[in-house]
């Protein structure tokens, strides 16, 4: 039984409670409600449960105002949110990496102050990735925080700020003078932010994945922290969490083709049995899309434990390094072998329904283009080349930001 209690509340949360069932149920119905709607309508309302039940705070220990849940604990958290929701997950991948990333920092007034935002509910956005011709994940950025006076002035553009449109904060990578690279986190609400909803992806459409605009803001001095280099890791759970977006997106795939089935009238004339529910074949499909998403589930959850002993080893840097490159390992795996089968997935649930399942009006293709959209933040082929040259060469995986 897990317990969420804040320091600004009595209120507490047991993810196996009916309380925490209902807020999934709700954040669902929700998502199911807007889809049937022309326009395009945000999680406004799934949001504001995940800040009441202050669910962006489950990571924090018990005495910082969260649960104390373990990573696995998280990923089981992210594939029922994923199956009700993936765009409204995927939103809150940014926050879920700050948490981390904030609770592994050393002690500080600014990371107490992080803690004390992230235990109030409030959630936190990023601005990264920049489209030049420097190369992805080299930590070159065109935008700039150069001092002046008692603060800095924030200027540039930054694409793909997943779910920063619906956050109260904002973390923002920029370079500083003498090459050095900072980040920032403020609120916002601060004078000089444009954010724009332009992301036009035809999978994960309300994830709030557009561009963010920086116009001379002002940044104060203790809300930037320099990034230094020498202490860059892997940084697996970034990629694992998308994995555990595609668990749950191929467990809603399960349910959905269950009620495609339940919902026939008639199978085909060259089936074995008229009534689709007792249809050997379809039944079959249905069979081989529960063992994908009970295998996806299985491995990002084993891939979660190993991040969770990463935290734990503590013996040895010898042995901590082994974890964490054991655990960013699987994590490739994972996405290797977990992409291909979750489309296999979203494939086979059309056998499920015929012509009838391709209706617009089912919606049923968004699980493809979900997962197609997910899959394409970095190709499996070059996982997949790394862990070749591992195992044959003894060259360990690349730490570079999507490992």
């Amino acid at each position: 039984m897990v317990n969420l209690s804040s320091t600004n509340s009595e209120k507490t949360i047991d993810l196996n409670s009916e309380y925490f069932k209902r807020i999934v149920l709700e954040i669902k119905e929700d998502a199911e409600k807007r889809r049937q709607s022309k326009e395009r309508l945000h999680p406004y309302k799934a949001l504001q449960l995940v800040k009441e039940a202050k669910l962006g705070a489950l990571r924090l220990p018990i005495e910082a105002g969260g649960a104390g849940i373990s990573i696995r604990e998280l990923f089981e958290v992210i594939i029922q949110l994923a199956a009700a929701d993936s765009d409204l997950t995927h939103a809150l991948r940014s926050h879920f990496i700050f948490v981390e990333d904030t609770l592994a920092a050393p002690p500080s007034l600014e990371r107490t102050r992080r803690l004390q935002f992230i235990a109030n509910g409030e959630l936190v956005g990023n601005a990264t990735t920049e489209i030049s011709n420097k190369p992805q994940g080299s930590k070159q950025y065109e935008t700039t925080l150069i001092r002046q006076g008692d603060h800095f002035l924030l200027n540039g553009t930054k694409y793909f700020t997943t779910g920063t449109l619906y956050a109260d904060w904002v973390s923002v990578i920029a370079a500083g003078e003498n090459k050095n690279v900072h980040v920032s986190v403020i609120p916002t609400n601060r004078e000089g932010i444009e954010i724009m909803d332009d992301w036009d992806g035809f999978g994960q459409q309300l994830t709030a994945s557009g561009t963010t605009k920086f116009t001379n803001v002002i940044v104060k001095e203790n809300e930037a922290i320099q990034l230094e280099k020498e202490k860059l890791s892997y940084v697996t759970i970034r990629q694992l969490f998308l994995q555990g977006v595609i668990a749950g997106i191929t467990q809603q795939i399960v349910e959905d083709s269950i009620k495609v089935i339940k919902g026939r009238k008639r199978t085909f004339t060259h089936a074995s049995i008229d009534t689709p529910t007792q249809d050997p074949q379809l039944l079959q499909t249905v069979g081989e899309i529960d063992a994908i998403a009970f295998s996806l589930k299985t491995l990002v959850l084993q891939a979660a434990d190993l991040l969770d002993h990463t935290l734990l080893s503590t013996n040895s840097v010898e042995q901590k390094e082994y974890y964490e490159h054991e655990a960013a390992l699987r994590s490739a795996q994972v996405k290797i072998i977990g992409e291909r089968l979750a489309l296999q997935a979203a494939t086979q649930i059309f056998d499920t329904g015929g012509a009838s399942a391709t209706r617009q009006s089912a919606q049923l293709d968004r699980h493809w283009r979900n997962i197609r959209t997910i899959a394409s933040h970095n190709p499996a082929s070059y996982k997949a080349k790394d862990i070749g040259n591992y195992l044959v060469n003894q060259k360990t995986l690349p730490i570079n930001g999507y490992y």
